[in-house]
Parts: C-alpha cells; structure tokens; sequence
C-alpha cells in the first residue's frame, strides 16, 4: 500500500513540474496557449534542418536576445547560431523575387523558412521573419524581430503571407 501510495505521489509531482514548465515556457514566450502548441508542434514537424532554427530563435526569445540592426539581423543571427551561416553550402534560395512581385506560392513554405515579405500590417514595409506555421488559410505564425532601435526582444506574431518576395532554407 505505502509503495502505491508513494508512486501515486510520485506521478502527481511529475504532473505538477510537467504542467508549470509548460505555463513557464507560455509565459516567457508571451504568446497564448495555441499559440505555445503551434510553435512546439511545429519544432517537432519540422525538418533536422528547420527544427535547429525553431528550437534557436525560440531560445533567443526566452533569453530576450535583443541585437542592433533590424528583421534581417536578427533573423540572420538566429540561422548563424543554429549552425547555417550565409554560405551556399549552408543555405539556398527556393524563390527568390523583388518586394513588387511576382510573389512566392505559398506551398513552398517549410517549417523553419526565412520570408522576406511586405508586412500588410506595418506600412506596407518589408520584413524578414521566421516561418512557424499557418494559423489558419490566410495568416502564419512568424518569428519576427522589429528593431529600429525599439530595444524589445522578437516574438511571435501573425503575418498575412500573401506577399512573400524571397524564401531562403537551410541546407542539410
């Protein structure tokens, strides 16, 4: 009786620790609960490859990484220390335009991608951002830096992809 009784409680403290990690990482992460499901789902869909990305740039923000520069930088930094730096052995362009078009098939988007798109909801600017997943038909959940001396660490956020001029990958 006291070994079921100690396993019981054994079960319960490894629910408990299980289940404050996971409100820890939500709340270090800033985003919601389906949002924090997303980005790990995506982690572990994604390529050898997009997982190092996603599991970096996902560091960077729990750490609050802030860099000079903008998008670009940052977005560059979390490929270098994922270990794919600006080398076409370690990275290609799957679609490669100019920010007025023609825009990329939004098929050709994998797990892990650095986008440069016009960001609908900022201008009409472009930006670069990380590539997470769809949150639905029209919108994708991006790993996105602002910079422009804002001092803020990236995050995650919704992009409407409709406008995607380049797609660089890592590759294996």
């Amino acid at each position: 009786m006291k070994l079921n009784k100690h396993l019981l409680n054994s079960f319960f403290l490894i629910l408990m620790i299980a289940a404050c990690s996971s409100i820890a990482l939500k709340d270090r992460l800033n985003v919601s609960s389906e949002q924090q499901n997303i980005i790990l789902t995506a982690e572990q869909k994604a390529t050898p490859e997009g997982k190092k990305i996603l599991v970096t740039g996902r560091q960077m923000i729990e750490n609050k990484v802030i860099l000079p520069g903008g998008c670009w930088d940052y977005i560059h930094e979390i490929y270098n220390r994922a270990g794919y730096p600006n080398l076409p052995t370690k990275r290609e362009d799957v679609f490669k335009s100019v920010s007025t078009g023609p825009y990329a098939n939004i098929n050709l988007f994998r797990l892990g991608d650095f986008l440069y798109f016009i960001n609908h909801s900022y201008k009409n600017f472009e930006h670069s951002a990380i590539f997470i997943d769809w949150l639905d038909n029209k919108q994708a959940l991006m790993l996105s830096y602002a910079g422009e001396n804002r001092h803020q660490p990236a995050r995650y956020f919704p992009y409407d992809l409709s406008s995607v001029f380049r797609v660089i990958r890592a590759k294996r």
